[in-house]
C-alpha cells in the first residue's frame, strides 16, 4: 500500500510540474474507506452483508465552465464483499457434480477509470459544493476467494484465500454520482470532501461461471473520500 500511495503522489508530482496550470485545470489526490457490498437480479444469490474496504486515487477536473468541469482520474478499488451463490461442483469423491450453496469472501482489486459531470456552487469566499454524474469503466486486477460450503454429510471451510481471478469479467462498466464540498486554502491549493455511490451495470462473472452458477454477480461501494487538489 505504500508502495501505491508513493507511485500516486510521484504521479500527480509530476503531473503538476509538467503542465502551467491555470484555475481551468485541477489536479489532485484522495483516498478513503469504502463499504462495499453485491447485488443481483438472480435468486441464486443472497449478499451476507457489507464488509469495508478501501479506495485511493488521482482526480483531474477540467473545467469548462466557471462552475461546470468535466471530472476523470483513476481510483484503484480494493473491494471486500461477502456472498452465497449456488455453484454446480464436485462436493464429494463418490458423488457426481451437483449444485450447493457456497458462501464466498471476496477480495477483488480493480482500477477504475471514471467520467463524469461535475457542478458546483460557491457557498463563501472559500468554500463550494458540488455534485457529480457520470460512469466508469473498471479493469481487473485480482480476485481472491475464501469458500465454505455444507451439503448434508459434506463440509468445507475455506482457510485461505485462493485466487479466482479468472472467474471474473477483464472489465466492468459502472455509474457513480458523488456529493462533496470543497475548501480553498490558498490560491494554489484546496482541500475535499466527498460521498461517492458506485454501481456495476455488468456480471463480474465471466460467461462460463454465469452459466453455470445462474448468477449475476454486481459490485457495489459507498465511499467516503478525502483529498488534496492543486
Amino acid at each position: 500500500m505504500r508502495k501505491i500511495l508513493l507511485i500516486i503522489s510521484l504521479v500527480a508530482l509530476v503531473s503538476m510540474n509538467a503542465n502551467a496550470q491555470t484555475k481551468d485545470v485541477r489536479i489532485g489526490i484522495k483516498t478513503g474507506p469504502t463499504i462495499d457490498w453485491v447485488s443481483s437480479g438472480s435468486t441464486a444469490v443472497k449478499n451476507e452483508g457489507v464488509r469495508l474496504g478501501l479506495n485511493v486515487g488521482l482526480v483531474y477536473d477540467h473545467y469548462i465552465t466557471s462552475h461546470v468541469a468535466i471530472s476523470s482520474g483513476a481510483n484503484f478499488n480494493l473491494l471486500r464483499m461477502k456472498y452465497t451463490f449456488t455453484d454446480h461442483r464436485y462436493v464429494d469423491d463418490f458423488l457426481e457434480k451437483t449444485n450447493v450453496a457456497v458462501e464466498r469472501r471476496l477480495k477483488a482489486n480493480n482500477i477504475e477509470i471514471p467520467l463524469k459531470a461535475k457542478f458546483d456552487v460557491d457557498v463563501t469566499n472559500s468554500l463550494k459544493a458540488y455534485v457529480e454524474a457520470g460512469g466508469g469503466l473498471s479493469f481487473n486486477i485480482s480476485d481472491l476467494a475464501k469458500d465454505s460450503y455444507d451439503f448434508y454429510w459434506v463440509s468445507s471451510k475455506g482457510e485461505n484465500y485462493i485466487d479466482c481471478t479468472n472467474q471474473y469479467r477483464m472489465t466492468q462498466v459502472s455509474m457513480i454520482f458523488g456529493l462533496g464540498a470543497e475548501y480553498e486554502i490558498n490560491r494554489v491549493f484546496s482541500l475535499f470532501a466527498q460521498l461517492t455511490f458506485d454501481h456495476a451495470f455488468t456480471n463480474a462473472f465471466i460467461r462460463s461461471m454465469e452459466k453455470q452458477t445462474g448468477s449475476m454477480i454486481l459490485n457495489n461501494y459507498f465511499g467516503v473520500e478525502f483529498g488534496i487538489l492543486y
